[in-house]
C-alpha cells in the first residue's frame, strides 16, 4: 500500500479542478501556520489534468470560451501566499507563453486551464518542508475503510493509496442515460450524442453532409455550434456597413436546434471596465431573509421558505430597481420591457410558420445584441440581468441544505434557475451576433419553443418540431444533447459514486418538510453545512470524508466556478477553508495520540 511516511498522515483530494485546488490552497495556508510538524502527504488525484481538471483542461480548442470576464475570475483566496494573483494578473506576467487576458476579455477556457495548472504547480512547490503534494494521474474507483484509515483504488496504480482524510471534488461526471435518452440512443445507435461538455463530444464524427438536431440552447449549444462552424474552417467577416456575415467552409452540417423556451441564452453586457464584483442589495438583505425565516418558523413550525412567494419577489424588486436606476440616469420616462418578461419572449405565443418564428427570434436576438453593447450602465435591461447575476452568491443561503420547502425546492430548480441562466449566464455579445450570422447563412435554424425530439419511424434518424410553430416538423440524421450532465447520484456513471452508494458510505439528499412530511428527492449528495462532511445511508455523518463543488449540486445551488472574485471573499473560499480547518483540527488534536 502507498501512504504517508511513518510518523505522518495523508489526505486525498479526489479531483483537482478549481474546487479541489481551493481546498489544497487553504490546507497549505493552514499548515504553514500550524504547530503540527509531522509529515503530511497530500495525494492529488485527477484523471485528466491537475489544477484545470476536465472542464478547463489546456488541450481544448481556442473557440471554447468562458462566460465570465478576466477580471471576474480567480482561484486564489484574498490572503493567498502563493504568487500569481487572479487570471488577469497572472496572464500579464512577463515571460509566460500564453495569451494575455484583459479585465473585460472573455478568455478561452484553455487559458483559464493554464492558469489553474500553473497555480497547482506553484502551490505544490511552495508547500511547507513537512508537506508533500503528490500528483497522481488517474481515476479513483473505490474508497474502502480498513484499520481506521481509507484505501483508495486508482485505475492507474497497482497499489491502493492509504489515507486518513478524503475530499471529494470530482466535478461534472457522466450520467447514465434516462429512459427517454436510452430510447433515442437505441434507435439512432451512433447517431445519438449524449450530454457531455463539447470538448469531450465526438463532433468530428458528424459528417459535413449530415443534418443535425441540437437539444438545448444554452452555453453548450453555443460551444457545439462553434465547433461545427468555425471549428470546421468557416469564418466570420464584417462588410462595409458593419453587418457580420458567415463564410462557410463547406464542411458544416445543417443544424436545427430547439428547447423548451425556444430562446438561446442571451448575451452578457459588454463592459468598458472591470465589472462590479458584487451588488449592494437594498431589498434582498441577510436581515430580510432572517426575518422571513423567523416568521416562517413562528407561523408554520419550520423555517423553510417558499421561494416563489417569499424570495422571488425580493429578487425581482432588486432587478427592477437596477432597471429603474439605469433608466433614470438616462432620463428615460418609460421603463420598457418588464424585467419578468426578459428571456420569455415566446411565452404563450404561437406562430403560423417557421419563417414567422424565425423573424421574431432574430429580431429579439438583434435587440439583445444592441442592448448588450450599451453595457449595464447604458441598458436598463442589462443592468437588471447583471443584478440577477450578481446576487447569485446570496442565493445559496436561501436554497442550500433544505432552506426551501420541498415543493418550492423542486420549483426553484426546474423553473427559476433555468430562467435566470438564460438571462444572466449567457455568452459575450459577439457569440450571439455570430449565431445571427449563422442563421442568415442557413447553417443554423431554431425550430421554436416547446421543441420535441423523437425517433423517426421511417429511418434511423430523428424528428424535431416545435409544438407552437405550425409546419416546423423536420427529420435529421444526428441528435446532439447540448446540456451539461445534471448532477444526480442515482444516475451517476462514475464507478466511485456507484461504489460509495452501494456501500452506503454516501446518500442522496432528500429535502423533507418536518411538519407535513412532504419530500423532494433531490438527486444531490447529502452533506452537512461546512465543513461539508458526507452523510451515510443511515444518516450518520462521516468525520473523515468531505465533498465540495459540483459533486454536491442540488443539495447546494450554484457550485460551479463563478462566484469567486480577485481580492474578495466568496462562498467557495469559505467552504474550502472550512474543510481545511476541520482537517487541521483533527490532525492537531489526534497527533498526540498517533502510535507513530
Amino acid at each position: 500500500m502507498v501512504g504517508a511516511q511513518s510518523g505522518g498522515v495523508a489526505v486525498a483530494l479526489v479531483g483537482v479542478g478549481p474546487r479541489g485546488l481551493s481546498v489544497l490552497e487553504r490546507l497549505l495556508i493552514r499548515l504553514r501556520s500550524s504547530p503540527y510538524r509531522g509529515e503530511v502527504t497530500v495525494w492529488a488525484v485527477d484523471p485528466v489534468e491537475h489544477g484545470s481538471g476536465r472542464v478547463w483542461r489546456t488541450g481544448q480548442p481556442w473557440w471554447l470560451t468562458m462566460n465570465a470576464t478576466g477580471a471576474e475570475v480567480t482561484v486564489r483566496s484574498p490572503d493567498s501566499d502563493v504568487p500569481g494573483g487572479g487570471l488577469v494578473e497572472w496572464s500579464n506576467q512577463a515571460g509566460w507563453p500564453h495569451e494575455t487576458v484583459g479585465p473585460v476579455d472573455y478568455p478561452p477556457r484553455r487559458v483559464y486551464g493554464a492558469y489553474l495548472k500553473d497555480t497547482f504547480d506553484r502551490m505544490r512547490a511552495s508547500a511547507p518542508r513537512n508537506v508533500r503534494v503528490r500528483p497522481v494521474l488517474g481515476e479513483v474507483t473505490e474508497v474502502t475503510r480498513m484499520d481506521g484509515r481509507y484505501l483508495l483504488t486508482v485505475d492507474t496504480l497497482g497499489t491502493p493509496l492509504r489515507v486518513d482524510k478524503v475530499v471529494l471534488a470530482t466535478g461534472h461526471g457522466a450520467q447514465q442515460l434516462s429512459d427517454e435518452q436510452r430510447r433515442l440512443a437505441d434507435h439512432g445507435e451512433d447517431r445519438y450524442l449524449a450530454e457531455s461538455i463539447a470538448a469531450d463530444m465526438p463532433l468530428d464524427a458528424v459528417a459535413p453532409s449530415a443534418s443535425v438536431a441540437i437539444r438545448g440552447l444554452g452555453l453548450s449549444f453555443y460551444d457545439i455550434v462553434r465547433s461545427l462552424s468555425i471549428g470546421r474552417g468557416g469564418r466570420f467577416v464584417r462588410d462595409q456597413s458593419g453587418r457580420l456575415a458567415y463564410r462557410p467552409s463547406g464542411a458544416e452540417p445543417r443544424i436545427t436546434a430547439g428547447s423548451r423556451s425556444g430562446v438561446p441564452f442571451l448575451a452578457r453586457p459588454r463592459f468598458d471596465e472591470a465589472p462590479e464584483t458584487a451588488p449592494r442589495p437594498t431589498v434582498l438583505t441577510e436581515q430580510r431573509l432572517d426575518d422571513l425565516r423567523t416568521a416562517a418558523f413562528r407561523n408554520t413550525g419550520t423555517s423553510q421558505l417558499d421561494f416563489a412567494k417569499q424570495v422571488e419577489p425580493l429578487i425581482m424588486a432588486e432587478a427592477r430597481s437596477a432597471h429603474a436606476s439605469c433608466a433614470g440616469r438616462q432620463n428615460r420616462t418609460r421603463l420598457g420591457v418588464r424585467v419578468e418578461d426578459v428571456g420569455q419572449p415566446f411565452r404563450g405565443k404561437r406562430f403560423s410558420s417557421p419563417q414567422a418564428f424565425r423573424l421574431s427570434m432574430m429580431d429579439m436576438l438583434r435587440t439583445d445584441v444592441e442592448e448588450a453593447r450599451k453595457g449595464p450602465h447604458g441598458s436598463p435591461v442589462k443592468a437588471a440581468t447583471e443584478m440577477l447575476r450578481g446576487i447569485r452568491p446570496l442565493l445559496p443561503s436561501v436554497v442550500d441544505y433544505g432552506g426551501l420547502l420541498p415543493g418550492s425546492h423542486r420549483d426553484f430548480l426546474s423553473r427559476f434557475a433555468p430562467w435566470s441562466f438564460i438571462v444572466s449566464a449567457g455568452p459575450p455579445d459577439e457569440h450571439v451576433e455570430q449565431l445571427l450570422a449563422l442563421i442568415d447563412a442557413g447553417v443554423v435554424d431554431v425550430v421554436g419553443p416547446a421543441a420535441r425530439f423523437e425517433p423517426d419511424k421511417q429511418s434511423e434518424g430523428f424528428t424535431v418540431e416545435s409544438g407552437r410553430v405550425a409546419g416546423s416538423r423536420r427529420t435529421v440524421d444526428v441528435l446532439i444533447e447540448a446540456r451539461v450532465p445534471v448532477t444526480d447520484i442515482r444516475r451517476s456513471a462514475a464507478p466511485l459514486t456507484q461504489h460509495l452508494l452501494a456501500d452506503g458510505v454516501i446518500s442522496e439528499f432528500v429535502n423533507t418538510d418536518p411538519i407535513t412530511g412532504e419530500q423532494f428527492a433531490s438527486g444531490g449528495l447529502a452533506i452537512t453545512p461546512p465543513p461539508c462532511r458526507v452523510i451515510n445511508d443511515a444518516g450518520v455523518v462521516n468525520p473523515d470524508i468531505y465533498a465540495i463543488g459540483v459533486a454536491t449540486e442540488k443539495t447546494r445551488w450554484f457550485t460551479q466556478v463563478g462566484t469567486g472574485r480577485p481580492g474578495k471573499d466568496s462562498p467557495f473560499c469559505r467552504e474550502a477553508d472550512a474543510i481545511a480547518g476541520d482537517i487541521m483540527s483533527s490532525l492537531e488534536r489526534d497527533s498526540r495520540e498517533l502510535p507513530w
